[in-house]
């Protein structure tokens, strides 16, 4: 009925600096991430130190600008808990997670040695393992979505959904030693869709405590 419209509309507490956070994250990764292109796996020791040394300080400076956008996420999760206190504590744990392929790659940075290339070498071939806890970490976060706000907003854990199913493909292929192919590029922008569709939710209002329920003459009734 239009009137049990109205009356819903009306509970809506837009949390503007939940959105704030949450944007800001997507806006920083996404221009700390396509600046520049790193060595991949297969890179020679060599090659690796090379770039690396040549690229020091601007490496540096990205995985701070990195670091930033996870403070970010962790910010944005904590306002979450105002929402759902689990999917809260899970997303803080996928922002602690989101540290790791930063530090591995600031790591190399700083030993990165062309006249003695093996330990940039030896770090460059943990970064998988790096992105591994990442993707572990988004797969928590997306699946206690799906699970714990999946009813209420329907579309938003299909899409939930869809990056944890993501996630573990993606995973299963990485434990198989098989080449992700275009999931390495389509999970982490369907992440990057999840947190924006929330971020909007939360600038309008829609993430938000469960509606209680209590006892009337008439019967119980959402509040």
């Amino acid at each position: 009925m239009p009137t049990a419209q109205v009356a819903d509309d009306s509970t809506r507490t837009p949390d503007r600096v939940a959105g704030g956070l949450a944007t800001g994250f997507v806006v920083l990764l996404v221009a700390s991430e396509l600046v520049l292109s790193l060595p991949d796996v297969t890179a020679s020791a060599a090659d690796v130190a090379g770039f690396y040394a040549a690229h020091r300080s601007f490496i540096i400076v990205l995985q701070v600008l990195g670091f930033g956008a996870a403070a970010l996420l962790a910010g944005y999760a904590w306002r979450l808990r105002r929402v759902d206190r689990v999917v809260s504590t899970a997303g803080l744990a996928m922002a602690a997670c989101s540290l790791v392929p930063g530090l591995i790659t600031l790591v190399i940075a700083v030993v990165a040695d062309p006249a003695s290339p093996a330990s940039a070498g030896w770090w460059n071939l943990l970064e998988p393992r790096g992105d591994d806890i990442l993707f572990v970490g988004i797969l928590l976060f997306a699946a206690t979505i799906t699970v714990r706000l999946g009813r209420r907003l329907p579309a938003l854990g299909a899409l939930a959904l869809l990056v944890a199913i993501g996630c573990v493909i993606r995973l299963v292929l990485e434990l198989a030693d098989a080449s992700g192919g275009p999931l390495d590029a389509v999970v982490p922008l369907s992440f990057l869709i999840l947190i924006a569709v929330m971020a909007a939710l939360s600038f309008l209002g829609v993430l938000r405590h469960a509606p209680r329920r209590r006892a009337d003459p008439d019967g119980p009734e959402d509040q």
